[in-house]
């Protein structure tokens, strides 16, 4: 089992750490909705009997409502206290695992039926790297829901460091994932451009993309 994924889900949409109690509040604040977004479009692929693999869980708001439907939930996450929210929410149908996004993720042989990251990609080191991951774990014509972080601007750092906080944000263009996503040879459902959430040293939302993929 990897050690630790990044500290994306400990922290709010400013930079600054919270607690994992109120990590939903700060979300909800800052009109944070991509789960919900991610939701909608795989809601027809979650069935009685279908396998889930959510990288980042978090507290578990984007798999909400999945145990009900019968299906099983395998959640990764860097934060413990995340991961003890996210079993909450699954009940007797969730495997939550400490992993670390950019290492190997702890799943084994297991393929599953849908993979959702949502909000964590801009985490990771290389995302060629981590749909190679993907494409290992997700059956043939299963789904995979995922957001990045995209660019502002033409002068919009891809690669930007928060010494402060830790943290270092990758940022993509749309056209970069199409094109990532037709090398590791996944169908594009669909692709939209929104606005991820509020952060306080910006005038609009800090730019997202979500996308909806099919392995092949």
């Amino acid at each position: 089992m990897s050690d630790t994924f990044e500290r994306q889900t400990t922290m709010d949409p400013t930079g600054k750490g919270v607690l994992s109690e109120d990590y939903d509040k700060a979300s909800e604040k800052s009109g944070w909705d991509s789960p919900e977004r991610a939701q909608k479009l795989v809601d027809r692929y979650i069935t009685d009997g279908s396998t889930v693999l959510d990288v980042g869980v978090g507290t578990g708001k984007a798999v909400k409502g999945y145990a009900e439907k019968g299906a099983t939930i395998i959640g990764l996450d860097y934060d413990s206290e995340m991961l003890a929210k996210a079993q909450e929410v699954t009940g007797e149908s969730g495997l939550m695992v400490e992993a670390d996004i950019n290492g190997q993720w702890p799943i084994g042989e297991a393929k599953v039926d849908v993979v959702q990251v949502i909000g964590a990609f801009e985490f990771a080191n290389d995302l060629g790297e981590a749909m190679n991951q993907v494409k290992l774990c997700l059956r043939s014509d299963g789904v995979f829901v995922f957001t990045v972080e995209t660019p502002a601007s033409s002068a919009d750092a891809m690669v930007q460091h928060y010494p402060d906080d830790n943290l270092t944000i990758h940022r993509h263009t749309a056209d970069e994932v199409r094109g990532l996503l037709r090398d590791k040879d996944f169908n594009l459902l669909s692709d939209e451009s929104y606005g991820g959430y509020e952060r306080g040293d910006m005038t609009e939302k800090v730019p997202y993309h979500i996308f909806l993929a099919q392995n092949k």
